[in-house]
């Protein structure tokens, strides 16, 4: 019986995790479904400890919230059932941005009703009191989100610590109710924020012009989005130049293009070009060489050449070096030339993919799908812009199916780059089923689930 249930509980866990490990890659995937849910129920009154433990991990990747609080809400009421202790903490521990506490509690509303538990109520409060600031509020309280701040106080009743706390409690139930005329002079950011709103749009722009501009946005939190709606949607070349300081490593690659299209100075592009190639940016960032090619793409033969070329090559340590043999079919078919990710192609992003993944990997093998099948050998550490040169010409209908059959044969894993009208086909002709990884849709998340997807196949958890 012990064996039985061992298993069980195994299985459980390998399948929860894989559902986790390729939504890492794929957006459809982020959404919490049925099968999903009730599989977490199953291992929330089995293995709590080993559900825990995930819900932290998935804690690190933003692209598992929805997923991570979905799995923590269940995981919440399974202990709610069985009068478990420490609940309280549990969520408090697990809420780690300021509009969770909502969104957890709209996912309690939508599938447990309104008679919210008390341990639920104090866990969310405890959280609320440790993330609800004057920025949290700019930041995160939104007419479009699923409960305000003003929701979560008025159902779980937080008591304020401190006089600016007090006031952003007040303050955010003061917004909820549609009155916006009076801010607290405990809220300067709020303040410095309605003052800049007060300015007429027309006179926006102007602002730029001035040396303290840079200071006046800094001190309302003014991000690049935020700055983009207050200039009504036209940035300007000193406009970014104001709010680069605040971008991250990935909305600057995103965004080179605006940068030039719309002025901005040489002197300030500079900079932004030295971050870009700077090794310790690279690395913590985690950009991947997806990321770098689409910023090459949209500005070609430019002034940030070089730095992308060195950002591509330091890119490559943010990608997995996939152990023993893989083979990467990627392809180039005529179903592959629709948009894809970052105004790529499918084939683009496809052939980027597979090449980085190839160039990291210990011993890997191309072959490329077109007019016909092609190998293309990879060394290790080789470039992956050296190896996209080498892959040919788009067009063709080679069945990537067909290829398997042809070349998987003494592989340790199958990476498959296709078209969605591929994949079944490709998926039923691998001969050894577990170690093949079908995509469709190519994000840059795919350098994480891939490695991710073994590890739930062979149980060995990052945790």
């Amino acid at each position: 019986m012990t064996t039985r249930v061992s298993t069980s509980v195994e299985t459980t866990r390998k399948e929860i995790y894989l559902l986790v490990a390729r939504a890492l890659g794929d957006a459809q995937a982020r959404t919490p479904t049925g099968r999903y849910v009730a599989l977490v129920t199953r291992l929330a009154r089995s293995d709590e400890a080993w559900l825990t433990r995930m819900i932290g991990w998935m804690g690190r990747h933003a692209e598992l919230r929805s997923l991570r609080l979905a799995t923590l809400a269940e995981l919440t009421q399974a202990r709610v059932e069985t009068g478990a202790t420490g609940t309280r903490c549990l969520l408090d521990q697990c809420l780690h941005r300021a509009d969770e506490p909502g969104e957890l509690l709209a996912y309690w509303l939508q599938w447990y009703g309104r008679a919210v538990p008390q341990p639920v109520k104090r866990g969310v409060a405890d959280a609320a009191v440790r993330l609800y600031d004057e920025l949290a509020l700019a930041t995160y309280d939104r007419p479009g989100a699923p409960l305000r701040f003003a929701d979560v106080l008025a159902l779980t009743h937080p008591v304020p610590q401190g006089t600016t706390q007090t006031a952003v409690f007040h303050h955010a139930i003061a917004r909820r109710r549609g009155d916006l005329n009076e801010i607290p002079a405990a809220l300067p950011l709020l303040r410095a924020r309605r003052a800049l709103y007060w300015i007429p749009a027309s006179r926006r722009p102007a602002l730029f012009q001035r040396p303290e501009a840079g200071r006046m946005l800094a001190e309302a939190a003014m991000t690049w989005p935020t700055v983009q709606r207050w200039l009504l949607g036209t940035m300007t070349g000193p406009a970014w130049a104001a709010v680069v300081p605040s971008m991250s490593y990935q909305d600057r690659l995103a965004h080179l293009a605006d940068f030039d299209h719309d002025g901005m100075p040489d002197e300030i592009a500079h900079q932004v070009a030295e971050e870009v190639a700077e090794p310790a940016a690279v690395l913590r960032s985690g950009v991947t060489p997806l990321e770098v090619f689409a910023a090459m793409r949209s500005v070609p033969g430019s002034r940030w050449t070089r730095a992308l070329t060195l950002a591509m090559e330091l890119s490559m340590a943010n990608v997995p070096a996939l152990p023993g043999r893989t083979l990467v079919l990627i392809d180039r078919g005529d179903l592959m030339a629709g948009p894809a990710y970052g105004g790529l192609t499918r084939a683009d992003t496809a052939a980027m993919l597979g090449a980085a993944l190839a160039c990291r990997a210990e011993h890997a093998q191309i072959a490329v799908l077109g007019a016909a099948c092609a190998i293309v050998p990879v060394l290790p550490g080789q470039s992956p812009l050296y190896v996209l040169d080498r892959l040919g010409a788009l067009g063709g209908s080679t069945s990537p199916a067909q290829a398997i059959r042809e070349h998987g044969a003494g592989h340790d894993r199958v990476v498959v780059l296709t078209h969605p009208g591929q994949a079944a086909e490709a998926a039923e002709a691998v001969t050894s089923p577990g170690q093949e990884h079908v995509v469709t849709d190519v994000t840059s998340g795919w350098f994480t689930a891939i490695p991710h997807v073994e590890m739930a196949r062979t149980a060995d958890w990052p945790f």
